[in-house]
């Protein structure tokens, strides 16, 4: 008897199960891409900045395991934007002539900063990168706070202030659309949808859509 009346309660929530992700999907589909919003550009790189120093990703939380991959993938991203030379500086580096393995961007920087990176690595630029937050439980999230300076003046040549939540609808086409095309499949043969539930993954297409925000030359 038990068995019997079960059987309308779990159609039901078949039912109702199937028409949320019916919903959901045409949410997606009539969402346009995501693009971010909250950034500052200059209009063009000068011609003398060619060669940036990037700094190992910043959390609150050292012991985070996005920190793990993070430093690699925004990295390769940022390389592969093809705008100037990228130089790793690593924690190691960091430690040793700044006190700290990694720099919060929006508190004081050492007094040697400017003077060590430009001694060091010959760079007219440095890359921040901060993660300001990041869940690593579906929706995925990532917020990214990431400044480049001009080592000889001071300023900002970009700037950008990023949440990307793969729960919204805008984000889910663009991440489902960067994967379908060759910047993940190189990587990865998992199925549709992957990039939204794998947090290297989805790290990998933030630094690639904040990185394409850059002022061009």
């Amino acid at each position: 008897m038990k068995f019997i009346l079960t059987i309308p309660l779990l159609i039901f929530v078949f039912l109702i199960g199937g028409c949320r992700k019916f919903e959901q999907e045409k949410i997606v589909a009539a969402a346009e891409p995501y693009v971010p919003q909250n950034l500052y550009p200059i209009e063009r790189l000068p011609t003398y900045f060619n060669r940036v120093a990037v700094l190992p990703n910043f959390h609150n939380d050292s012991t985070t395991p996005i920190l793990s991959y993070s430093d690699e993938i925004f990295l390769k991203e940022l390389s592969k934007v093809g705008l100037f030379e990228t130089v790793p500086v690593s924690t190691s580096f960091c430690r040793k002539h700044f006190g700290t393995e990694r720099l919060n961007s929006s508190q004081s920087l050492p007094e040697n900063f400017l003077k060590v990176l430009i001694e060091e690595y010959g760079a007219n630029g440095v890359m921040f990168i901060d993660l300001h937050s990041f869940n690593s439980y579906r929706p995925i999230s990532l917020g990214v706070r990431a400044k480049l300076v001009d080592l000889k003046s001071g300023e900002f040549m970009w700037a950008i202030d990023e949440s990307i939540d793969a729960g919204d609808a805008s984000v889910m086409v663009s991440a489902n659309a960067y994967q379908r095309g060759k910047h993940v499949q190189a990587i990865s043969n998992e199925t549709r949808n992957s990039i939204l539930q794998s947090p290297r993954l989805f790290s990998k297409f933030v630094a690639f859509s904040i990185f394409q925000t850059l002022p061009k030359r």
